[in-house]
């Protein structure tokens, strides 16, 4: 009986040793490369892959080397082999880390720069209380403003020196503080560097104040192996835009350079890297899909609100957001040629592929606005473009036209690219009358207005030049408009009032249009003369 006594208390004393043994495990330090990078419109899904050696039983494994501003949601630690994954922990530790508050892994990781990043939060701690210090002081002589207690009467010298003294005082101390501010920053940015060197971070930026480590507990049941780990998260402060060139040439063939320019701010280089660029929503790509109401407004344009990538217009770090519409399908490009991303926020121009394009090309013009003929690049199928909303610059037989955004969210049958205006082909708008045959009747007044478009083409090629004019639109019932004359194979829009000519000319021959219309109002009613239209801005004074 006794003989059994003592066995049962040497296996709890061996069971208690064993997991003080397991309690007090100290972290192997690995660090981290960059394996694969995913880009994503607002973050990155960023890959790390590395060997490591694990020993049977309880292995502790604190990952360094990493992005900052990691979700702590979207942490995975996968190829373990045989080995169970008990607890994955994400750390971050910035200026404002209180290194005495860390747990015993990270200590332990920093034991040899422990003492120094302690004066450096004791000389941080100190100079805020300084600061604290003159502010109240500062609050104190502004708030100070009865200067002669009790309604003394003082001497005009007596004033002078009590106010120059406030003065000079307000001016120090204000130095004061901003020389202390100055030293405060320093100190931080000291502080953050050595917890750099301690925890082995590459990044020298000083603008980047926060360290990331994730703590990882394994339980390898058999013996000791070795495993591929594979470490993966998602990191904010990333992102990519389009950016395109359009190149036509003779208006005979198009060409779309399709660029990206790729920002890198998660404070790790990603170096020789075939990254891949994605449209997706990273933060909603594993929950489950639901239906949000889908309207069809008056225009007869579907409105689907489950589409659209909502960002807020800025974050509470570095790099402001906009909100665009993508569609419901992710675009991906993968990156073919290999590049060195820096860390900053200076983003890369990268190419991503080109599409080479025969487009149709149509002439345009509204003569009653701009007298000028535009050559316009009309695109079937652009919806296999895979473009997304960016700026496009506009190239036309070598020569830079400008920019244009390209929303293809507000894009239905075509994609129209403008190439300028065209040098050989010719407009002009003319009023050839304006109230000409104005009739009063009984309790109102007719008016007609008569006008002519010429259109000349001087070019060596048959062009067919698609001409916009109107006519007015009444929103009053005591005012009617109507059409009297109108050049044939014109397309009107009753809503509109617009009117749309399709020209077909040949080489060195040219066409008249007539518009003549009358506008019926009651007497008394207040027309605005067609003289007064344009816009303008002048001094007021």
């Amino acid at each position: 009986m006794k003989n059994q006594f003592k066995i049962t208390c040497l296996f709890i004393a061996l069971s208690f040793f064993n997991f003080l043994t397991f309690a007090a495990e100290k972290p192997q330090e690995i660090k981290m490369p960059v394996s694969a990078v995913k880009v994503f419109l607002n973050s990155a899904l960023i890959t790390h892959i590395q060997k490591v050696k694990l020993k049977q039983g309880l292995n502790k494994l604190a990952f360094s080397g990493l992005a900052m501003n990691i979700n702590g949601k979207n942490i995975s630690l996968r190829n373990l082999g045989k080995s169970e994954l008990l607890s994955l922990t994400l750390v971050t530790l910035n200026d404002t880390t209180n290194i005495l508050s860390l747990q015993e892994d990270l200590l332990y990781m920093i034991r040899k720069s422990k003492d120094s990043i302690l004066t450096l939060e004791k000389n941080i701690e100190k100079l805020k209380f300084e600061i604290e210090g003159l502010e109240l002081e500062k609050r104190m002589l502004v708030n100070n403003d009865n200067i002669i207690p009790n309604s003394k009467t003082i001497s005009l010298a007596e004033l002078k020196i009590t106010t120059e003294y406030y003065r000079d005082r307000y001016k120090d101390v204000s130095i004061e503080i901003a020389n202390k501010q100055r030293d405060l920053k320093q100190l931080k940015r000291n502080k953050v560097r050595a917890l750099k060197n301690a925890f082995d971070v590459d990044n020298d930026e000083e603008k980047n104040m926060t360290i990331s480590i994730i703590i990882a507990e394994l339980n390898n049941p058999e013996g000791e192996a070795t495993a591929d780990l594979e470490l993966s998260y998602l990191a904010k402060e990333s992102g990519w835009i389009p950016v395109y060139e359009v190149l036509s040439s003779n208006n005979k063939n198009l060409k779309i350079n399709y660029r990206s320019k790729i920002l890198n701010n998660t404070g790790i280089d990603w170096n020789n890297m075939n990254i891949t660029l994605s449209t997706a929503d990273p933060f909603q790509y594993y929950a489950a899909p639901d239906l949000e109401p889908y309207y069809v407004d008056g225009g007869n344009r579907y409105e689907d609100n489950s589409n659209n990538k909502v960002q807020q217009k800025k974050t509470q770090n570095y790099v402001e957001e906009e909100e665009i519409f993508t569609p419901d399908r992710e675009i991906t490009f993968t990156i073919a040629k290999k590049y060195n991303f820096k860390s900053g926020l200076i983003p890369f121009l990268v190419d991503i592929t080109v599409y080479d394009l025969s487009p149709e090309y149509l002439y345009r013009c509204a003569p009653k606005k701009e007298e000028q003929v535009y050559s316009i690049a009309r695109i079937k199928d652009w919806e296999k473009l895979n473009l997304i909303d960016g700026e496009a610059s506009i190239y036309n037989n070598g020569s830079f036209l400008g920019k244009m955004y390209i929303k293809p969210s507000e894009i239905e049958d075509y994609l129209e690219l403008p190439l300028g205006v065209m040098d050989n082909i010719f407009v002009k708008h003319k009023l050839l009358s304006e109230l000409s045959s104005k009739k009063f009747f009984a309790g109102g007044t007719v008016g007609t207005f008569d006008y002519e478009i010429k259109i000349k083409n001087i070019s060596t090629e048959k062009v067919v030049v698609e001409v916009i004019d109107q006519v007015p639109v009444s929103e009053s019932s005591s005012v009617k408009t109507d059409v009297i004359e109108m050049t044939e194979g014109g397309d009107k829009d009753v809503l509109t009032g617009k009117i749309i000519w399709k020209v077909e000319l040949n080489t060195s021959t040219e066409k008249i249009l007539s518009l003549k219309y009358a506008i019926s109002y009651p007497r008394g009613y207040r027309r605005s003369s067609s003289f007064y239209r344009s816009r303008k801005v002048r001094a007021k004074f």
